[in-house]
């Protein structure tokens, strides 16, 4: 079936989401990741509230995902907004374009409206330097940083929403979830010219055994300059899609049918 290479992304419920689908996203996610189990696919899944489902606009495709709950932890006596991202894969043909953080950035959008004086966190982990590049790129604050480091109020939110969520495979003296699934060798890679990348080079001091499936634990705030951010990155995708479109030549016709179209007089219905 062909394909268009383009992303559209839709939410759905976890309950809502077909047979299909869900063998659709684990064949996806048992192709570029190693040590992944079908049962604890399925019983992760089950946990999450929602899926933001990847489909190529042309053939209807899964082409990629993210699994996600939006909850609220107490810490310190204080109650916030929890934003988890679980197990998400977009096929590498369809990097670069926006359509999942248009989507994530809508439903955060929603929950921030509905409570405008909860602060509200986006927490993932990750032993792939693009998701923390991702996290890096998008929040203006976010937790560990290269210059800011993590002081202690965010040290400690990182600890107990990741213990609560991954119990014994938490090692806060590292930072990092103990666990077997990691990405394959070929998808990603830290070439020499990655490594160069300072956001990287960070990511790989605080994150060494990345390739034996540690996850760095992270948080980025949502707050108004990450809807900032996401939207002038959007509008700027926009523009330059815009501005390619404009650029294209428009498709000249045969020459046959120009000769024919010359030769027919004013008024005249060309018939193929």
């Amino acid at each position: 079936m062909h394909s268009s290479n383009r992303l559209k992304v839709v939410r759905i419920p976890v309950e809502r989401l077909e047979r299909q689908q869900i063998e659709d996203m684990w064949t996806l996610y048992a192709g570029y990741y190693e040590r992944v189990n079908r049962t604890t696919f399925d019983t992760d899944l089950r946990e999450k509230q929602c899926v933001f489902v990847g489909l190529d606009r042309t053939s209807g495709q899964v082409r990629g995902f993210s699994t996600a709950i939006l909850d609220t932890h107490v810490y310190r006596g204080r109650r916030v907004g929890v934003y988890f991202s679980g197990d998400t894969l977009v096929e590498p043909r369809y990097w670069g374009q926006r359509p999942f953080h248009r989507v994530c950035a809508l439903m955060l959008l929603e929950w921030r409206l509905q409570h405008p004086f909860t602060r509200l966190y986006w927490h993932l982990i990750c032993n792939g330097y693009r998701t923390f590049l991702t996290l890096a790129s998008n929040f203006p604050e976010y937790w560990p940083h290269p210059e800011k480091g993590l002081p202690g109020w965010e040290r400690g939110l990182i600890d107990t929403i990741t213990r609560a969520r991954f119990g014994p495979k938490w090692r806060p003296e590292a930072g990092v979830v103990r666990d077997d699934v990691r990405l394959k060798p070929h998808v990603a890679p830290f070439t020499p010219e990655v490594r160069r990348i300072p956001a990287v080079r960070f990511f790989l001091e605080r994150n060494p055994g990345y390739a034996e499936g540690d996850e760095l634990s992270m948080v980025g705030r949502v707050n108004t300059g990450f809807f900032v951010r996401v939207s002038a990155k959007l509008v700027r995708s926009l523009l330059r899609r815009s501005f390619s479109r404009s650029r294209t030549p428009s498709r000249k016709p045969p020459r046959a049918e120009q000769r024919k179209r010359a030769s027919s007089p004013p008024g005249a219905v060309s018939v193929p």
